[in-house]
């Protein structure tokens, strides 16, 4: 392999800007420079992460690593999804933020020991005594029955992750067009709540980086959401699955705030459909930015139709899509359809998750470009031992999101994939790629999305267990 001339510091700092602020030169490095200036980025990660992140610290010492030689020597140390969800949920049920402060404290490298939790009573204060007293913004993620993730990403990470939004979404691969600068000064229009914690401070950057200012920010719910509200919604639900309702105690004002919330929701679609019906009343043929699931996009774009409305925006307006389609099936033309009710000439739908801050878009082939800031692995579904790094492989999605300086970036996830490692993709963008064929192991089988550690089992039990024992 040549020896490259890099800065590895500078990559990791901001890769985007490592690459002349250019989607084409981000993604037409040859493999095997991607690799090496992976590698040693990875090192510097470690290197910089292994003593000051205790989890990560307690799993290398278990595993004995003390060093990175070669990309596939950290998969013993990649996290799987039930790290950043392993506190007792009695901690979030009897708001017990003491413990839980602690326990989150043992994932990232930021000091939280200043951080005095036991003022917080609820979920909503916790998060956003955080967000205002430290560098974190805490990434939330709900699951059924009230498993909810918490990542702790600090803002500057949450910076570098927009920075992305200037090459990934705003230029055409292959078109040395200079980057847009920010602020954009575009209209964002978002089907949600304005405010509240977690990704929806991600508004507070759209208004920073997208918009300009706060009047071009429109929101379907201009007020807050509390997480709160969204978990006891989630624990109701989960309760009255198994006939354990009336043992909930709940405070007549959440109960109150809760069913606002759920009136709210039922209708959701509807509003989403007149909420873009009077956005487009006021910025037809302006290009926008707005961002939205599937369904909902389909719902809307099918009514507008109907209608025989279309072509409301710019050509070169922004609009992302992802999440899935939540259960809804959609006819297989459903972006066509949407491109033609807003009249853009393209629709974003990119892979990606809550743990991977560069998600990877998506080429005309209906292939998912991995950007070089993350270093992809497949591992085997039942052992997550990686599999080869050449060809055409089918397994465990993995990665290493080298862009993350507040916690340790590696994450084993529950999706099954297929990654071309070395066969050029016809769109001409070179490095791996991911068919677009992408499920959950949970949906081809019961017990499929069972994660096994690719650590050593004693090693991984004892570093769960340091890692749960945040009771006081």
């Amino acid at each position: 392999m040549p020896v490259l001339s890099y800065n590895v510091e500078a990559f990791c700092r901001d890769v985007v800007s490592y690459y002349g602020d250019s989607a084409t030169r981000l993604i037409s490095q040859s493999n095997p420079e991607r690799e090496e200036i992976q590698l040693a980025a990875l090192q510097y990660r470690f290197r910089q992460l292994r003593e000051t992140v205790p989890m990560l610290k307690k799993l290398a010492d278990n595993e004995g690593i003390q060093e990175i030689s070669e990309i596939e020597d950290v998969v013993p140390l990649l996290f799987d999804h039930s790290m950043y969800k392993s506190y007792p949920p009695s901690m979030l049920y009897e708001s017990r933020f003491v413990p839980l402060t602690k326990w989150l404290s043992k994932l990232t490298n930021v000091d939280l020991s200043g951080f005095d939790a036991s003022k917080y009573h609820t979920l909503d204060d916790w998060m956003m005594g955080l967000y205002h007293n430290t560098p974190l913004n805490v990434v939330n993620s709900s699951g059924t029955a009230g498993a909810w993730s918490f990542i702790p990403r600090s803002k500057p990470d949450w910076e570098r992750f927009m920075q992305y939004y200037r090459v990934v979404y705003l230029q055409r691969f292959g078109e040395e067009s200079p980057a847009e600068q920010f602020p954009l000064n575009l209209h964002v229009l978002f089907p949600y709540f304005r405010s509240g914690a977690g990704y929806l401070l991600m508004n507070e950057l759209y208004v920073k980086y997208i918009c300009g200012g706060e009047e071009r920010f429109h929101a379907a719910y201009p007020g807050r959401l509390s997480p709160d509200v969204v978990l006891l919604t989630q624990r109701m639900r989960a309760a009255a699955a198994t006939g354990d309702l009336d043992k909930l105690e709940i405070s007549p004002e959440l109960r109150a705030k809760r069913d606002e919330f759920v009136k709210l929701m039922e209708s959701r679609d509807e509003h989403a459909i007149r909420f873009f019906d009077e956005c487009s009343k006021k910025l037809r043929g302006e290009r926008v930015f707005m961002q939205a699931v599937p369904a909902m996009l389909y719902q809307m774009a099918a009514t507008g139709l109907e209608r025989g409305d279309k072509g409301l925006f710019a050509r070169n307006s922004i609009v992302n899509s992802g999440g899935g389609t939540k259960g809804t099936v959609l006819p297989d033309n459903w972006e066509e359809v949407v491109k033609e009710y807003l009249g853009v000439d393209q629709l974003n739908v990119p892979y990606g998750m809550s743990e991977m801050m560069c998600f990877c878009p998506r080429c005309e082939y209906g292939h998912f470009h991995i950007m070089p800031g993350v270093i992809p692995f497949v591992l085997d579904p039942e052992t997550s031992k990686p599999l080869p790094r050449t060809g055409r492989v089918t397994g465990r999605w993995a990665h290493y999101d080298l862009n993350v300086e507040s916690h340790w970036g590696g994450f084993i996830t529950g999706d099954e994939v297929t990654i071309t490692w070395d066969q050029p993709c016809p769109c001409g963008r070179s490095g791996p790629y991911l068919d677009k064929q992408i499920r959950r192991y949970s949906e081809i089988s019961k017990g499929a999305d069972k994660i096994t550690c690719a650590a050593t089992q004693a090693a991984y039990d004892d570093a769960m267990d340091f890692l749960t024992s945040a009771e006081i």
